[in-house]
């Protein structure tokens, strides 16, 4: 499978000089009256330490490792998300395990 990277991603990446990313699976457990668990696909911008639990995809000589925790379904995609400050990159074609 390929990964493709959004004209959006690739200007947020080169601003800040991102060459590698990893998507891990972040599991949060939520106090509170019935949030129970949440989950939510977040980005590093660095290789990942141990790259036996990822997928390993390479697009326009950067580096994406996305964990195999997380749910392919479709084509994959790196966008961004956000607004200003907060933006981010994100991972589309992907989802959290049920």
């Amino acid at each position: 499978m390929k990964i493709s990277i959004t004209s959006s991603a690739k200007k947020f990446m080169e601003e800040r000089g991102i060459q590698d990313v990893t998507f891990k699976l972040k599991v949060l457990e939520a106090s509170g009256c019935c949030l129970g668990i949440v989950k939510e696909i977040e980005p590093f911008y660095q290789p990942t330490e141990d790259a036996t639990g990822y997928r390993y995809y390479q697009a326009d000589g950067n580096h994406f490792f996305v964990s195999r925790e997380i749910r392919i379904l479709g084509p994959l995609s790196v966008t961004t998300e956000g607004f200003w400050s907060m933006k981010r990159l994100a991972l589309e074609g992907a989802t959290i395990p049920l």
